[in-house]
This record gives C-alpha cells, sequence and structure tokens, in this order.
C-alpha cells in the first residue's frame, strides 16, 4: 500500500450508511419516489459564498460541466435535464448514463478559448430553466440571477476560490446535490462505492512506490506547457497513485514551464493532459520540445495522454482517472 496520505472519505461514506440504515423507516422523505417531498422545501444552500434558496426540488436543468453528470445521474434526476451546453465526452461516464444523455439536446458543444461552452444567455433563457449548473463568459450568475433563474458552481471555479482541491470536495459536491434535490440515501449510496473505487485503485500500488511524477497540460501544435502543482486535485491525484509530483514547488495551482525546467525536473513519469485531441498529438506536443528526448518519462515510454476532465475538478470522474493512471502505470 502507498504512504500517500487520503482524506477520511471512508469515515464520512460510512457514518452516512449507518444514519441511513438507522433511518430507514418509511418516512415522507425517504419515500420521495421521482419528486421530493413539498415538506422538505424551501431548502437554502450555500455555493460561491451565495445562499441560494429553492422552493421546491428542479425540474428543468441546463448543464454547462461534464463533473456534475454522474452527480445527478447517480442521484436520479439527470433527465430532468433539458439542455447541454459544452462537450460532454462519452468516456466520461458509464452506459446507461450515457443512454439518458442521448435523449438531452445539445444547445451548443462550442468551446470558448477559455474553455467554457460558447452559447447566449438569452438561448439558455429560452429553455425555461429553473436551476442552471455551471457559468461561462456569457452565462453569468448575474445574470441568470436578474432573470429570477438558480445558478449552482463547482467550487472550484467560483471567482477567487484558492481552496486546496482534495478528495473531500467529492463529498460536498454530492451533500450541495442531495440538499438541492432530496436524494441525501442516493448521495450516501455514491458515496461508499466512489471510496470502495478509490480503496481498489490504492490497493493495486506495490509497496515502496518511488517514482517522480508530472502532470503537464501541453498546447497542441505547439506553444505553452503548464504543470500543476500544490492545491489542484491533478496534484492530489498524484499523491494518491504514490507518485512524487516534481512540481510540488509551484506557488500555484498550475504554471507555464519551460523544456528546461522540465528536463532539470526529469521525472519518471509524465501524464499529459488534454481537451479531445489523438493521443499522438498530445504525445508529440511534448517530444517536439527542445532536449525532450533526454526525458527519463520519453525515453522508458512512460508518457499517458489522457482527458483533463479525468484529473479536475474533484468528482466521480476524478476518481475513474486514478484507476486509469494506477492501472496504466502498474502494468
Amino acid at each position: 500500500m502507498t504512504s500517500s496520505p487520503r482524506p477520511a472519505l471512508t469515515a464520512i461514506a460510512a457514518a452516512a450508511l449507518v444514519a441511513t440504515l438507522s433511518g430507514c423507516a418509511s418516512s415522507p422523505e425517504a419515500e420521495h419516489g421521482d419528486h421530493a417531498s413539498s415538506e422538505t422545501y424551501p431548502v437554502t444552500v450555500t455555493n460561491c459564498s451565495n445562499e441560494i434558496t429553492f422552493d421546491q426540488s428542479p425540474e428543468r436543468i441546463v448543464v454547462l460541466r461534464n463533473e456534475v453528470i454522474p452527480v445527478l445521474s447517480s442521484l436520479g434526476v439527470l433527465d430532468r435535464t433539458v439542455g447541454l451546453v459544452g462537450r460532454f465526452h462519452d468516456v466520461y461516464f458509464d452506459e446507461q448514463t450515457q443512454t439518458t444523455m442521448s435523449e438531452i439536446p445539445v444547445l451548443s458543444d462550442e468551446i470558448s478559448q477559455v474553455g467554457g461552452g460558447e452559447i447566449s444567455l438569452e438561448d439558455v433563457i429560452a429553455q425555461e430553466p429553473d436551476l442552471v449548473i455551471g457559468t461561462s463568459e456569457t452565462v453569468t450568475r448575474e445574470g441568470l440571477l436578474a432573470q429570477g433563474i438558480n445558478v449552482l458552481e463547482n467550487e472550484e471555479s467560483c471567482a477567487g476560490s484558492q481552496a486546496t482541491s482534495t478528495l473531500d470536495d467529492i463529498d460536498t459536491l454530492f451533500t450541495l446535490y442531495a440538499e438541492v434535490f432530496d436524494r441525501h440515501d442516493e448521495a450516501d449510496a455514491a458515496l461508499i462505492d466512489i471510496d470502495q473505487q478509490i480503496d481498489a485503485a490504492i490497493a493495486q500500488i506495490p509497496d515502496g512506490e518511488n517514482r517522480t511524477a508530472a502532470m503537464l497540460y501541453p498546447t497542441i501544435g505547439g506553444g505553452a506547457t503548464y504543470a500543476y502543482g500544490p492545491g489542484s486535485m491533478n496534484h492530489t491525484l498524484l499523491e494518491l497513485a504514490g507518485f512524487t509530483n516534481v512540481f510540488a514547488d509551484l506557488p500555484d495551482r498550475n504554471a507555464e514551464v519551460t523544456a528546461e525546467e522540465l528536463l532539470a525536473r526529469d521525472p519518471d513519469v509524465i501524464i499529459l493532459l488534454h481537451s479531445g485531441a489523438t493521443d499522438d498529438e498530445v504525445e508529440e506536443s511534448l517530444t517536439a520540445l527542445p532536449g525532450a528526448s533526454e526525458l527519463t518519462a520519453v525515453t522508458n515510454d512512460a508518457l499517458f495522454p489522457l482527458l483533463f476532465g479525468f484529473t479536475s475538478p474533484a468528482s466521480p470522474i476524478t476518481i475513474d482517472g486514478l484507476t486509469q493512471i494506477v492501472e496504466r502505470f502498474q502494468e
């Protein structure tokens, strides 16, 4: 087993299970069926330092973020989504979730230069949503609230957020949406499944694993290369997988790094993040750097192209990413 520290998600999930089992009497809240009991509402949650009140369980949802999809699916409310904005890669989701998503209209699959979905605020409002999950340059919190539409965002994406990303953020994510939709039992069960997946991945790591690693986001076709340091979920995943992050001393979550700096740190393993390029394109974006042929990870064929969503932000998708990382480098 790796000696990397793990947040106590097991304790959280176990406590949740005990609470669930001890409360299995047929209360109206437990037997909500398709819709939550009206006695549950109104519900007020805090998100991005804002208090948001829901008078009833949301029925029409527009989603701009991949990471919330498996959460909504686990809670049994994904079918309430009336529109998707952005690119939702099938590999992020299980077969049942993909089937549900195939019935949901894609309002726009255009991506802006900063990575958000491109769509007008008017096109989102036209769907008459009572909840929008995620924001963009055009679909802003202020614009939605002005129309009386509730909006929730991933805490890591809140303006000015400097919080360190850990596995606890997954618990926070499920807790938030369990409150909004009154689906606490489903959230508890999902967290237990996630913790079991984490344990299964970590069990594959051999004793004495001491390799160094780096997570990089290179520019396809040439340009800047970015590395991920402490505070990012990327760093947390490297530690969970048993590696030492060679960029653990970065002052920020991510920063541009030069080829010379990468050569000086020379990680044993390099995970190459991307947003939808081919493996060859991603690897070439690194191997084309000056001196890259001298990197240990290049000479040892220890490069691993991986979609960015598998590493950040913290979500059930990143646990799938952890499993892939462990399996790739423990072969």
